[in-house]
């Protein structure tokens, strides 16, 4: 693993806490019966309710029908519910449920001693660079100029492996 440049490494490492990070969720999202992205789903929300499934599914990189289907889960258990948007005959609001409030604010709390753990451990400077680095990465690759430059690259691997006729 030392070889690794810069980028793979922290992009390992970003995996890697990703895992760990998922698995401490779906331990803690047990007692409601729940996994990490319907939690997401959840935390969306939050931030901007009501939203249709297609903004979600952009916001997450994910597929509309992805979406859909963490919604038909979360509506089964009542913490969320659609209705109709007056803007668009077909595609329909969804929001939370009272319920799903809740269940989203219980969530949070036991987040919180999580967050309080894992801050004491490190230096606050050291977080706040990660997160701005995170967030500029963030912002690079949602440019359309890195889009138009990704699908490219993309695109020129894709001929490379048509050509050499082996993916292996």
């Amino acid at each position: 693993m030392s070889k690794l440049t810069p980028i793979p490494q922290m992009i390992w490492h970003l995996r890697r806490v990703y895992q760990q990070l998922t698995s401490l969720s779906n331990a803690l999202l047990g007692p409601f019966e729940l996994v990490a992205s319907q939690r997401a789903v959840l935390e969306f929300l939050d931030h901007k309710e009501p939203d249709t499934l297609a903004t979600m599914a952009r916001t997450h990189s994910v597929s509309r029908q992805h979406i859909q289907q963490i919604v038909n889960g979360l509506q089964e258990k009542g913490l969320v519910e659609s209705f109709e948007n007056p803007h668009h005959r077909r595609s329909f609001l969804i929001r939370r449920t009272p319920q799903g409030r809740a269940v989203f604010q219980k969530i949070a709390q036991r987040e919180a001693a999580i967050f309080t753990l894992l801050a004491q451990q490190f230096d606050p400077q050291a977080i706040q660079q990660t997160a701005n680095t995170l967030r500029a990465m963030e912002g690079y690759l949602d440019a359309p100029d890195t889009q138009v430059e990704l699908t490219r690259v993309l695109a020129q691997l894709a001929l490379s492996d048509e050509v050499s006729g082996t993916l292996y």
